[in-house]
């Protein structure tokens, strides 16, 4: 999140929870936390916890909020309605082949992440990428 998101997430929460307390300071002190999350799940979670009941929001319950929506996300990558991304790695290469899962898996966490198209996922296999047909 850059710190003009943090900015707009800060107005937001200001706008939903018209009692909560913010300063001139408080942009700056939340996107401390808040950097490495994306405005639209930090929003998503707002939300969550609004709807929940919450009166006021604490940035430490937004980053909690947006981590198991991140960890719900992920865990269905693999099993029912698995992703068509193919891990970039041997399956021989066990080692590469686990991390090339988990980075798939962090991919589907955050959905800000670019995801890997089918021709560079194979242009590191050696073999020749089909041309479409279509």
């Amino acid at each position: 999140m850059t710190p003009e998101e943090t900015v707009v997430l800060t107005r937001y929460v200001r706008a939903i929870c018209p009692g909560q307390r913010m300063d001139e300071f408080t942009p700056d002190a939340w996107h401390d936390v808040l950097a490495p999350y994306d405005l639209t799940d930090a929003r998503a979670a707002v939300v969550a916890l609004v709807d929940g009941g919450a009166a006021f929001v604490a940035v430490g319950e937004i980053t909690a909020r947006v981590r198991q929506m991140r960890a719900s996300r992920s865990r269905h990558i693999h099993g029912p309605g698995q992703s068509p991304e193919v891990p970039d790695a041997d399956p021989d290469d066990i080692p590469a082949y686990l991390a090339a899962v988990r980075a798939q898996r962090l991919r589907a966490a955050n959905p800000t992440a670019r995801r890997r198209p089918l021709a560079e996922l194979l242009a590191t296999t050696g073999r020749p990428v089909p041309k479409a047909t279509c």
